[in-house]
């Protein structure tokens, strides 16, 4: 095969008003126009309003082509598109080839009797979205969520990133352009499909590999090889269009996601070959591993839990949103950063949410070496779709075909998800038609139950297929959450009202979303924002606040959990706080509870702009509290308290998401907040993998009443404990240690931390350089001191803990690698620990 890449500098042209710009592709209008100067950053203030007319206008790009004679020698020469945003017409040398309506196809038109040698021209036309969608709406109303701009009616109609036109977290900008790769490929033979499917049994593993056939080619050969290791070596003859082999793989290694054990990739190459000439190629890296989705009765209804090489394990994860509304742009570091943050913080499911785009290569690479399981979402979010339209059914069909086809292979996938949402409230379980807010039964099942999984059984065969998030199999799909089955979106908290202690009672078998907002730290801030827009009741502050109660939801919550902040920096940092510990206590309830539960992914990992948000790192890959707590909550051997007001107790759990069991130490200590310890004791503890045991039950009413026994004032309730006064001088510690080590601490209160009496903490830190520019910092307290943030100043880098806990007695051990040449002396003048009560206190 010959390959030319269309990739480059071309030229684009403004639809209405014939202005040239230069151009990259891959890339978008949007960062174009950026480059050129011709529109505003649109995450800076308001400025998103100042380039809506950017998506009302069509635009075209051009480039001339040198097309070698060597091109046109070959039997086809193909245009590959890989990535067209997305009503596009491409014409070459002014007569069209292709018309293209679909974001999330790649695209493949024979060009070669429409092409000469020499120099070529190439358009492609983008045309606005706006008429189109319009005009169809127009004709049918297909109702969906997240409208924020009346031009976008009838999104559900175009195949493109729903999220592009507004989401409640995010910049509206929808977007134009030619995004992923194109080129011209001269073709002889090419590899038109290759199918590896896994056997395994007693005997080991084999691989079944098909690989179809187009054009000449009369053999393929077959190399697979584990990263470093010995080669296998097969070369099947083409018959019929086809070429079939058969590979025991030799001592297989199996892949097993983080946490669980090695994510040993295999190498796969498949080149066609004609006598001696090699005509095409594929390459594949593949883990070796079995994954069910497993779906058995059992004593709370039917369990929902994954299954991987014969071993059960409990998903902690996160929803994965596109980095940025322009992909083009996203640099493999944001994706490196963001993917090893996530297993770095103990996790091994990532869920590619539905309103977004079907992610790049180099996504699912990070995941396959990290042992990140892939929840991937169909690209279908919070609306109707059309599937009473012919046209729209076989559009989706082919995109559904090309990816499918292009992710079957990975280590990673784990579950093929139809759409996001859609039967929280979108669908009419009597079919009686269509109206202005749901879509009949029938129309949805024709997508969802039949068309999608019966292509993912075709294409894939091994991937288990779920036809909604939420979603409850049986009868009785209206009840989206039910309790006893399926998958939940629990949004009780965030969208109810209900307390944050509340999430300890639920008992859904699988919580695939659920969050809560909070804003990015002072930088962030300042870096869409001037002095004067910098409080939280200002304008631009509510421009990047997109769903529409978030700023008196956070706040409300924040008032329930700590004082009043002094400033907007400390306002920040305990927004931070209160999404943390609302995770957290979801969390932690969830694995004290598996067997029940088995999977909590929260929402969400990442951001696509600055602002207030539910994600737990920021737009420029800064960690928010809620990482932090994640690489907590999520750890391998994790210690969570559960405090009773009715009793006056603490339950001590230790949960254990090792591979093998841990035979452990627990170390338990009552404290006043003068530092006296009141009790303390430890205990040999032995868990098994994947469970949760209750190693003790610590009672603390006489510790409780020492300091007063007279409640918090309120009108009395049914079931409903208030702390008494003696609880505000009350802490309760607990850690875990593994050989002398420490690997896991927490600690519990019955009052809340506005209530405490925290006294005013001298907190020493000491550090220690360790070499190439990485520094331990040992903390110690003479006073317990919670949530304690170690801040570095302007020192740019990232503690391995923060948010901490700090108690007398027990010093505590941080680790950063800082910049190069930063010195022990600026290290003790930046370096400093910022206790809770100074957000509201000088």
């Amino acid at each position: 095969m010959e390959i030319l890449e269309c990739a480059g500098a071309w030229t684009l042209t403004d639809g209405e008003s014939g202005q040239t710009y230069a151009a990259q592709v891959p890339g978008c209008v949007h960062t174009d126009l950026l480059a050129a100067g011709a529109i505003p950053d649109p995450w800076y203030r308001d400025n998103e309003k100042r380039i809506h007319w950017v998506c009302q206008r069509a635009w075209e790009y051009e480039r001339e082509i040198e097309v070698p004679a060597s091109l046109l020698g070959h039997a086809r020469v193909v245009l590959r598109c890989e990535g067209l945003d997305t009503l596009a017409t491409v014409r070459i040398n002014g007569r069209e080839v292709l018309r293209a309506d679909n974001m999330f196809r790649t695209w493949e038109v024979d060009v070669k009797p429409f092409l000469a040698e020499g120099s070529n021209r190439i358009a492609v036309r983008f045309d606005s979205t706006i008429p189109y969608m319009r005009e169809r709406d127009a004709k049918c109303r297909v109702p969906g969520w997240n409208i924020y701009h009346e031009d976008f009616y009838g999104r559900s109609y175009i195949r493109k990133m729903a999220c592009a036109y507004g989401w409640d977290w995010g910049l509206v900008a929808p977007t134009a352009g030619i995004w992923r790769p194109m080129r011209l490929e001269g073709r002889d033979g090419a590899i038109a499909d290759l199918r590896i499917r896994q056997e395994h049994g007693p005997g080991g593993v084999a691989l079944e590999i098909e690989a179809a056939i187009e054009g000449e080619g009369d053999r393929v050969r077959v190399v697979l090889a584990r990263e470093g290791g010995p080669e296998q070596v097969v070369e099947p003859e083409v018959r019929d269009g086809a070429a079939h082999l058969r590979i025991a793989v030799e001592d297989p290694a199996l892949w097993w996601p983080n946490g669980m054990g090695d994510q040993p990739l295999y190498h796969l190459s498949v080149v066609l070959c004609a006598g001696a000439r090699e005509l095409d190629a594929r390459e594949r890296r593949i883990g070796l591993r079995t994954i069910e989705l497993v779906r058995r009765p059992d004593s709370f209804g039917e369990s929902f839990r994954f299954r991987v090489n014969g071993r059960d394990i409990f998903s902690k994860g996160a929803n994965w949103i596109p980095c940025d509304l322009f992909p083009s742009r996203i640099p493999d570091a944001t994706y490196r950063d963001l993917l090893t943050a996530a297993a770095a913080s103990g996790m091994n499911m990532i869920r590619v949410w539905g309103g977004g785009f079907y992610e790049e290569e180099r996504f699912y690479d990070l995941c396959d070496a990290l042992g990140l399981l892939v929840w991937q979402d169909f690209m279908f979010a919070c609306a109707a779709y059309p599937s009473f339209d012919r046209g729209f059914m076989e559009n989706v069909r082919a995109e559904a075909m090309d990816n499918i086809r292009r992710l079957r292979h990975r280590a990673c996938l784990a579950l093929w998800c139809g759409n996001n949402e859609i039967e929280q409230g979108l669908v009419k379980w009597v079919d009686n038609g269509w109206d202005d807010r749901a879509m009949p039964e029938g129309d949805y099942k024709r997508l969802f139950d039949e068309l999608l999984p019966g292509l993912v059984c075709e294409l894939d065969g091994a991937t288990p297929y779920w036809p909604c998030s939420p979603h409850t199999p049986g009868s009785n799909r209206k009840e989206f959450n039910d309790p006893t089955r399926g998958d939940a979106h629990a949004w009780s908290v965030w969208f109810g009202g209900e307390p944050i202690e509340a999430q300890r009672n639920w008992t859904f078998r699988f919580m695939s979303e659920f969050g809560f907002q909070s804003f990015p730290e002072l930088r962030t801030v300042e870096s869409f924002s001037e002095p004067e827009d910098r409080s939280l009741t200002s304008w631009v502050m509510d421009y990047h606040q997109r769903s529409g109660m978030g700023n008196q939801t956070i706040f409300k919550y924040l008032l329930d959990w700590f004082c009043p902040p002094k400033d907007l920096e400390s306002s920040l940092w305990l927004t931070q706080l209160t999404q943390a510990l609302c995770i957290q206590y979801a969390a932690d309830h969830a694995r004290r509870i598996q067997g029940r539960m088995d999977g909590l992914l929260y929402w969400q990992l990442n951001d696509l702009w600055p602002g207030a948000t539910w994600s737990s790192i920021d737009v420029f890959g800064r960690w928010k509290a809620l990482q932090f707590f994640a690489r907590r909550f999520f750890e391998p051997v994790h210690v969570s308290l559960l405090e009773s007001l009715k009793d006056s107790t603490v339950e001590v759990h230790i949960s254990n998401h090792r591979p093998g069991r841990a035979e452990v130490t627990l170390e338990w200590a009552l404290f006043d907040l003068d530092g006296a310890r009141l009790a303390e004791g430890s205990a040999p503890v032995t868990v098994a993998s994947q469970s949760n045991v209750k190693a003790m039950t610590l009672d603390c009413g006489v510790h409780r009443h020492r300091g007063g026994s007279a409640p918090l004032p309120g009108p009395i309730q049914h079931g409903v404990l208030t702390p008494i006064e003696g609880d505000r001088d009350l802490l309760v510690f607990a850690r875990v240690l593994e050989g002398g080590v420490e690997i896991s601490r927490e600690i519990a209160t019955f009052a809340r931390p506005k209530h405490l009496r925290l006294r005013p903490p001298t907190i020493v830190i000491e550090p220690e350089d360790l070499g190439n520019h990485r520094w331990r910092f040992v903390l110690t307290t003479d006073v317990p001191s919670p949530w304690v943030r170690l801040d570095l100043g302007e020192i740019e880098a990232r503690p391995s803990d923060n948010f901490f806990h700090l108690v007398p007695g027990v010093p505590l051990a941080v680790e950063a690698t800082l910049p190069a040449g930063v010195s022990r002396e600026t290290v003790r003048g930046a370096v400093r620990a910022v206790p809770l009560a100074s957000y509201w206190t000088d």
